[in-house]
């Protein structure tokens, strides 16, 4: 089943659409902070050039903060053969939960 171009969030979080792979395309620094759950890390300044990492075989939801490099880019791998879609108002609309890292604690446990 190909994903739709534009997917909203309410369609992740109920399961109405599961993509196969989800691709984060800020920076290194905002992806560490939070992202999407199961999300990997390829900045949209590197996608053209990493298309080789991508299955044209799976298919691949693009996020963004806002959504619209996500679009470009999900256009720009569906007319090479990708089944590619973004997420609609990136994370400025998502209103799921995101995967954050655990903060170490800097407080030392005096006895």
């Amino acid at each position: 089943m190909s994903l739709p171009l534009g997917v909203h969030g309410w369609q992740l979080l109920c399961g109405e659409v599961a993509p196969d792979r989800i691709v984060d395309l800020r920076e290194p620094e905002a992806f560490a902070r939070a992202h999407l759950d199961g999300a990997e890390n390829i900045p949209y300044r590197l996608i053209q050039a990493e298309t080789h990492r991508l299955d044209p075989a799976a298919s691949l939801l693009l996020v963004d903060p806002g959504g619209a490099r996500a679009a470009e880019m999900a256009t720009w791998l569906r007319a090479r053969g990708f089944d590619a879609a973004f997420l609609e108002g990136g994370y400025a609309a998502w209103t799921g939960p995101l995967a954050r890292p655990r903060r170490r604690s800097t407080r030392r446990d005096v006895p």
